[in-house]
């Protein structure tokens, strides 16, 4: 795969194979995302769409393969990556506010031992004003709803001010007002110019949402410009027996392709 040099790349990842026991989850993945793009991973489940952002992150140690963000290894990286885990990893019964978690994502900057000062709340409540949650400062986080928790985290993520986000399925199971919310927020972070990565599994709003788009099936189907790589064969080669062609995408109709049944957020191998 003919790739651009590696530090024009927001994340360049090369002959990435990942296995669990003898079975790959992931299978000689070649993947470049330019900065300054809105991408979803999409693909059906099992796919490895998560397996694919744990270890880009380091969470996963891969059999081969070697991943580089702007031209450098994650972990010269660490304090320029936010990421939003899958909401059901979080222990949502830990006692702790929306505006703690949202100050956790300051540590790397503040030091494990350093209390948040002045400086740092009026950071956190920011970043909270800007997810719609500033009213919640003070709530636990057990006391909010799906939507509102997966806010808080992407609140923790802009807090730390960083290039590169990498959500995890952000709206599975969200509200429509949060979805929203979550959509316009992250795509006025692309305009400004950071890269903003995301497992998504709703393929009726792609074409609306992101504007690259990487079809994941084990192996790479299809990388690039959404106009380009979301189409009824590349659809038809990621999900197989899984999509039914209910309509057929194009500029004439405005129609989506659907899977039915509807993939669902991913658990375990993703």
């Amino acid at each position: 795969m003919k790739t651009l040099h590696e530090p024009d790349q927001a994340l360049h990842v090369e002959d990435l194979t990942v296995s669990y026991g003898t079975a790959p989850a992931l299978w000689d993945i070649d993947l470049d995302i330019p900065p300054g793009v809105m991408c979803a991973i999409v693909g059906p489940n099992g796919a490895g769409k998560s397996t694919l952002i744990k270890s880009i992150l380091g969470l996963v140690r891969p059999v081969a393969g070697h991943v580089r963000f702007l031209g450098h290894e994650i972990g010269a990286m660490r304090g320029r990556i936010g990421y939003v885990p899958q909401r059901h990893s979080v222990d949502w019964d830990f006692p702790t506010t929306a505006r703690d978690v949202v100050e956790m994502g300051l540590y790397r900057s503040l030091g494990w031992f350093r209390r948040p000062g002045r400086a740092a709340r009026a950071r956190a409540l920011a970043a909270l004003r800007d997810v719609g949650m500033q009213d919640y400062a003070d709530r636990q986080i057990s006391q909010l709803s799906g939507g509102q928790q997966q806010r808080i985290f992407l609140a923790r993520a802009l807090v730390q001010d960083a290039q590169i986000l990498i959500l995890d399925e952000p709206l599975a199971g969200v509200d429509a007002s949060s979805e929203a919310v979550i959509i316009a927020l992250l795509q006025r972070l692309r305009d400004e110019g950071r890269t903003v990565i995301v497992v998504h599994h709703d393929l009726t709003t792609v074409q609306s949402y992101f504007d690259w788009l990487v079809m994941l099936n084990v192996r790479i189907i299809a990388q690039g410009p959404v106009a380009q790589v979301y189409t009824p064969d590349n659809l038809r080669a990621a999900y197989g027996r899984h999509l039914a062609m209910i309509a057929v995408p194009g500029p004439e109709t405005g129609a989506h392709t659907r899977p039915d049944p509807a993939p669902t957020p991913d658990e375990g191998v993703a």
